[in-house]
């Protein structure tokens, strides 16, 4: 077994991520022991087998970080199996992330994103109404903050050939985490 198997804390992430995945739009909370919710999630997805893009600013040191916590590399956006981006939006670039291919379209970009917080009501938040599988009719997630509005156009544009697409992970400064998966739809309120 290696460390990351022997991990608690990241294989209860893990099952975690497992639930928010199979139930898009749904927040679901991480462990309160650690600092941040970010890094932990990065620590339970990367190792020295994938490559990641850091997009934003402080871009060098998160890169820093990921390689000694992880053994992870950098790619270019193309051909990162993980982007992260841990603050605001990527300003387009996840247009260009990895979508997959036919034969093999699970092997798309995973996008994580670090936001503000999650809302439970309504308080002029940013909203998006999810449809898709593991949703009941639908769902409107409110997010406080921290990710441009324009992001979730991207994610729909990127998505918008299923199942060809990118799978998003947003964490927020409480540790908690909500997935969009790339079968969900996405319309912004």
């Amino acid at each position: 077994m290696t460390e990351k198997e022997e991990n608690p804390i990241t294989q209860k992430t893990f099952r975690t991520l497992l639930q928010a995945m199979s139930h898009p739009g749904r927040v679901y909370s991480l462990s309160q022991e650690l600092e941040s919710g970010l890094i932990l999630v990065i620590q339970t997805l990367l190792d020295h087998e994938v490559a990641f893009n850091v997009f934003g600013h402080q871009r060098e040191e998160w890169e820093y970080r990921i390689i000694r916590a992880t053994g992870s590399r950098t790619a270019n956006i193309e051909d990162a199996d993980f982007v992260i981006i841990p603050s605001g939006g990527s300003d387009g670039a996840i247009l260009h992330a990895k979508r997959g291919s036919l034969e093999y379209p699970d092997t798309g970009a995973t996008v994580i994103y670090s936001i503000n917080s999650f809302s439970s009501r309504d308080n002029g938040d940013l909203r998006v109404t999810l449809k898709g599988p593991g949703i009941n009719g639908d769902i409107t997630p409110f997010i406080g903050g921290g990710i441009k509005k324009d992001e979730f156009h991207y994610l729909k544009e990127v998505n918008s050939e299923y199942p060809l697409g990118v799978d998003s992970i947003f964490i927020d400064a409480e540790n908690r985490l909500m997935c969009i998966p790339r079968s969900t739809k996405i319309e912004v309120i």
